[in-house]
């Protein structure tokens, strides 16, 4: 632990390390808790495998996969910016910024477009494809424009897209644990008026929710959970990261609860089951963001094999 580290970063690496020590005797944990720069991109999967189970699940009744690749793209040019001019460490702070303005401008682009053609039906909204295609290929755009602009970033666009996890640092730790307590506490104290509206807007708008406020305070959780999943596993995996546990979840359950703890078990095993393919003796290396997103989309290849047995094992019951 760095003596020069702020307070929190100072809390979050000795919490880490802690665990760490407590669970490097664990069958199944020792190749990955038997070193800090194995098991701090452990921690960062876990958590973001918990944190975008509860916003995927969200995101998956809304059908606002379409707003929250936008968002994704959004980001960039804060990620580019941090990194370019004040360091990797400034990726988050940088990137926050961003995506709330992103945040914010799909949001009203949505309840603009969805008043002009009479229909919004999620938080990318009925009719407003138009306005988030709009700012995602202009946010992307000055993202790209900056990443030429500041000269030879060897590698580092690389980086930006793909990520790397293993280089996550304690400050970087700490951080992404900021932005998904804030995606978190969005979530949380938006929750009925979240599931109330993904099942029946206009109930939900009779029931007295504000249904602009309920997509301002999902598309600022999901950029949240982009900001946060942006150093460890890039701008274009992180997608998968968001997406995929939520869906899983939607294949094996049909009510939200069930839901919920389906995709958290999805996004955590899936971390998991990717960093210790990552960690295991291999002819060639293997890159941990790729396995993590693979091994997350194997458990969704599973569960709709397992719900497709399922439905056809009932229907030769039923005849």
């Amino acid at each position: 632990m760095m003596s020069g580290a702020d307070p929190l970063t100072a809390l979050v690496a000795g919490a880490v390390e802690q665990v760490r020590l407590a669970l490097v005797d664990v069958p199944g944990l020792i190749p990955l808790a038997s070193a800090p720069f194995f098991f701090r991109p452990l921690v960062m999967v876990v958590l973001l495998g918990i944190v975008s189970g509860v916003v995927g699940v969200l995101v998956n009744l809304r059908g606002a996969e379409f707003s929250a690749e936008a968002l994704v793209h959004a980001v960039f040019p804060g990620i580019v910016a941090g990194a370019a001019f004040w360091g990797i460490d400034a990726i988050i702070p940088a990137a926050s910024i961003v995506a709330m303005i992103a945040a914010a401008g799909l949001t009203l682009l949505s309840h603009h477009s969805g008043r002009a053609v009479g229909a919004r039906r999620s938080a990318g909204g009925g009719g407003a494809e138009a306005g988030t295609a709009v700012l995602l290929t202009g946010f992307f755009s000055v993202g790209i424009i900056l990443s030429l602009a500041t000269g030879d970033m060897s590698g580092q666009l690389e980086a930006l897209m793909f990520g790397r996890l293993l280089e996550i640092t304690d400050a970087g730790l700490a951080r992404a644990l900021v932005a998904c307590l804030v995606a978190v506490i969005l979530v949380a104290a938006t929750w009925r008026g979240q599931v109330a509206y993904a099942f029946d807007p206009v109930g939900a708008r009779a029931a007295g929710h504000r249904l602009l406020a309920l997509d301002l305070a999902l598309n600022a959780a999901i950029a949240a959970v982009v900001v946060s999943a942006s150093t460890a596993v890039g701008t274009l995996l992180v997608i998968g990261a968001l997406i995929v546990p939520g869906a899983t979840g939607r294949v094996l359950a049909h009510r939200v609860r069930p839901m919920v703890i389906i995709a958290v078990a999805t996004g955590v095993l899936g971390g998991y089951l990717g960093m210790l393919a990552a960690v295991m003796p291999s002819p060639r290396p293997v890159s941990p963001q790729a396995a993590v997103s693979l091994a997350t989309t194997a458990l969704l290849l599973g569960a709709i094999i397992a719900a497709s047995a399922r439905r056809r094992l009932r229907g030769r019951e039923g005849a």
